[in-house]
C-alpha cells in the first residue's frame, strides 16, 4: 500500500497522547484530549461540502455531487442527493455521546489520502486477561469516509499490552462493528447506537473466551506448517513449498521465530500455543512486514499503519484469527 497519510499544513493529520503509540507517528499532547481538542490535533478542523458538478459544457450532472474539503478544496469522492457528509466534529462529537465523556480517553486519531477517510481511537476503561500477565486493553476504533464509499463503522479493538499489537479484526464481522450511514435522519441515530454499544463487555467477553480456548492449542511445528497454509504464507503443495522464492522462505523462518521468542510469546502458558501463533503474525504485520510506498522511515511507518488498520495488514490478521479459531472449533 502506498504512502497514504493525509497531511495538513505539510505534516501528518495524526495526534496521539501519553507514550508513543505503535504507529510513531503525529503531535503528542501531554493530558487526555476532548473530542474538540483531538480534531485540533490531528489538524482535521475542516469541513466537507457537498457541491454540484458540472460538465465542460457548463451542464449540471442531475443527481450526483462532489464532496469537497473545505480547506484545500480537493475532491474527495462522488456522492448521491441522500448523503450528508458527517463532519469530523459530528463524527468525535457522536462518538463522545457514544461512550461517554468520562468512559473512554482519545488516544490517536488521523486520517488518510486528501482526508477521504478519517479515524478515532480511543481507550475504554478495564481490561482482558488472556493467561496470568497476558492481558489486552479495550479499544474502540472510529473510522468515517468523506468520498461515500462506506458508512461511518465503530469498531471494538484489543491491544495486547506486552507488545502493542492491534487485534482490531478480532471479533467476526457479524458482531465487531457498529455502523452510521449518512442520511438526513443520522441525528436520530445516537441513541440506537448508544444501545448497540451497550453490549461492548459482552462482546469483549467474547474475545476474551476465544482468546483463552486458543491459549488450550498446543502447536508443533506441523500444525505450523499446517497454519500457515491456512492463511497463505504457505502454498498447499508440497512441492510448490520447495519452489518457494527466498524473500516468502524468509518471511517464514521470520514468523516462526516470533512464535517461538516474539514479544510476550515467551510468557507462562502462552508459549507454543495457537494464541501464540495468532500473535506471531500480529506481531510480524504490525512491526516488520514490509509495505510499498514512501522514500523515507517515516513514510514507510505511515504505510504500514494504514495497512494494519484498514488494508492488507488487517485482512492477514483476519485470516490469521479466522484459521486459530477453525482450530478451536475441531
Amino acid at each position: 500500500m502506498s504512502h497514504n497519510l493525509s497531511q495538513t499544513d505539510g505534516k501528518p493529520s495524526m495526534f496521539y497522547t501519553g507514550e508513543v503509540p505503535w504507529h510513531g507517528l503525529g503531535k503528542k499532547l501531554e493530558n487526555a484530549a476532548t473530542a474538540a481538542e483531538a480534531i485540533a490535533a490531528a489538524g482535521l478542523d475542516w469541513k466537507v461540502n457537498k457541491e454540484a458538478i458540472f460538465l465542460k459544457d457548463g451542464s449540471k450532472i442531475d443527481r450526483q455531487y462532489a464532496t469537497v474539503r473545505s480547506d484545500t478544496k480537493k475532491a474527495l469522492g462522488v456522492v448521491g442527493e441522500v448523503y450528508r457528509p458527517l463532519q469530523n466534529k459530528e463524527a468525535f462529537s457522536f462518538f463522545d455521546a457514544v461512550v461517554g465523556s468520562k468512559e473512554a480517553i482519545y488516544t490517536t486519531a488521523g486520517a488518510l489520502g486528501d482526508g477521504e477517510r478519517v479515524w478515532l481511537l480511543a481507550k475504554l476503561p478495564g481490561h482482558i486477561r488472556v493467561i496470568g500477565d497476558d492481558i489486552a486493553e479495550k479499544y474502540l476504533l472510529l473510522t468515517n469516509t468523506h468520498n461515500g464509499t462506506t458508512t461511518a463503522d465503530i469498531l471494538f479493538t484489543p491491544v495486547r499490552v506486552v507488545c502493542q499489537n492491534t487485534l482490531n479484526i478480532a471479533l467476526s464481522d457479524a458482531t465487531r462493528k457498529q455502523k452510521i450511514r449518512h442520511t438526513r435522519s443520522m441525528g436520530l441515530k445516537v441513541a440506537d447506537v448508544r444501545a448497540g454499544l451497550g453490549i461492548i463487555q459482552e462482546r469483549f467477553a467474547q474475545f476474551e473466551v476465544q482468546a483463552q480456548a486458543l491459549v488450550k492449542v498446543n502447536f508443533k511445528q506441523a500444525d505450523l506448517d499446517t497454519y500457515f497454509k491456512a492463511i497463505g504464507l504457505l502454498p498447499q503443495k508440497d512441492n510448490e513449498i520447495a519452489a518457494m522464492s527466498t524473500r516468502a522462505k524468509n518471511i517464514i523462518e521470520e514468523v516462526t521465530k516470533m512464535f517461538e521468542h516474539g514479544k510476550g510469546n515467551d510468557l507462562p502458558g502462552v508459549k507454543g500455543t495457537a494464541w501464540g501463533a495468532f500473535n506471531a503474525v500480529a506481531e510480524y504485520v504490525d512491526y516488520t512486514r514490509s509495505v510499498r510506498g514512501g522514500d523515507n522511515s517515516q513514510e514507510r511507518q505511515e504505510s504500514r499503519t494504514t495497512s494494519l488498520l484498514f488494508g492488507s495488514g488487517a485482512l492477514l490478521k483476519q485470516k490469521a484469527w479466522d484459521a486459530a479459531m477453525d482450530l478451536v472449533a475441531k
